[in-house]
C-alpha cells in the first residue's frame, strides 16, 4: 500500500470514529423542541394520531417491524405513561409514512412528547434515556419523576 492509500485509510477511520463518538453522545438524548412558526411540523391533532390527546401529555413512538430497540422502548414508554397517567401511542412508521415524513422521522424508534395541545415539546431519536424522558414527562405534567 502506498502513502496515498494509508492516508485514505486513516481518514476513513478518523471519520468513522468521529461519527461513532457523535452518535454515542446524541443517541437517545431527550431534546427540547423549540416552537417554530409552522404548526404543521410542531403540532399533532387527534385526527393525525387517531386517538384523543391526553390533556396533560401524550407519548408517541414511531416503530418499525425490523427495529431492534422498539420493543424495549415500548416497555419504557408504557411504564412512564402508566406512572404519570398519560396517553401513549405506538405508530408503525411504515403504515403512517405520511406522518413519519411530515415529522422527519429518519429512524426508529423516534419518540415524541406532546403537551395537552398536541405541540411537540421533546423529541428522541433512538432508544430514549429513561431518566431524561421521565424528567421531561414529569415536568410537563407537573409531577416528580
Amino acid at each position: 500500500m502506498d502513502v496515498t492509500g494509508v492516508l485514505a485509510a486513516v481518514g476513513v477511520l478518523a471519520a468513522a470514529s468521529a461519527f461513532g463518538l457523535w452518535r454515542r453522545r446524541t443517541d437517545g438524548a431527550v431534546k427540547a423542541v423549540k416552537a417554530a412558526p409552522s404548526a404543521d411540523t410542531d403540532q399533532l391533532t387527534a385526527t393525525d394520531l387517531g386517538i384523543e390527546l391526553d390533556p396533560r401529555a401524550t407519548l408517541v413512538q414511531f416503530s418499525s417491524k425490523v427495529c431492534r430497540y422498539c420493543g424495549p422502548t415500548r416497555r419504557v414508554l408504557t411504564e412512564l405513561a402508566d406512572r404519570h397517567a398519560v396517553a401513549f401511542l405506538d405508530i408503525d412508521a411504515e403504515e403512517r409514512l405520511d406522518l413519519a415524513r411530515r415529522l422527519t422521522v429518519l429512524r426508529t424508534p423516534t419518540v415524541l412528547l406532546l403537551d395537552g395541545a398536541g405541540r411537540i415539546t421533546h423529541r428522541v431519536s433512538g432508544p430514549p434515556r429513561r431518566d431524561e424522558l421521565a424528567a421531561a414527562v414529569g415536568s410537563l405534567v407537573g409531577a416528580d419523576q
